[in-house]
């Protein structure tokens, strides 16, 4: 009777892509009613090992979807938080908002304000502050559009002052 090593053809059945002990016993060229006796329990463990598997393969995919979410919320939040700083440095910028004769421009700091406002809500959707979730992306980009449109005017205002 020749002699295996039990231990080793018990790691090639797991890790293999084998799915019945015949199918193995086949490939090893080993009597199947042998291998049969000397591997009760192994069809059983392979199935749970794989289950096991299965589910750290879900796990580790489940992870690497939260991290890039979260690089994407955390690339969000720089964005606004960006904007907010252009909104303080053009409030603090005289020809943004005054008029050519000194007055305060109204009408730039009412873009601002609405700027101010839109930055706020977008920062609070990528930190996940409010309610909508479901809409956070759509409404994120609109909000992006609205700002971009809403800055466009405001130095169309510094221009024509």
């Amino acid at each position: 009777m020749p002699y295996y090593d039990w231990e080793s053809l018990k790691r090639e059945f797991m890790l293999g892509e084998f799915k019945t002990l015949k199918e193995f016993a086949e490939a090893k060229n080993i009597s199947y009613g042998f291998l049969r006796n000397r591997a009760k329990g192994w069809t059983q463990e392979k199935r749970q090992l794989s289950k096991t598997k299965n589910q750290l393969v879900v796990e580790k995919t489940l992870q690497k979807q939260i991290e890039k979410a979260s690089d994407y919320n955390t690339l969000h939040v720089k964005f606004w938080d960006r904007l907010l700083d252009l909104v303080w440095q053009a409030l603090h910028d005289e020809k943004t908002i005054k008029t050519k004769d000194g007055k305060i421009n109204i009408y730039a700091l009412e873009k601002l304000a609405l700027v101010v406002e839109r930055v706020q809500k977008g920062q609070r959707l990528a930190l996940g502050l409010d309610d909508k979730k479901d809409t956070g992306n759509e409404e994120l980009l609109q909000r992006m559009r609205e700002i971009v449109q809403a800055i466009n005017e405001v130095n169309d205002v510094t221009v024509l002052n």
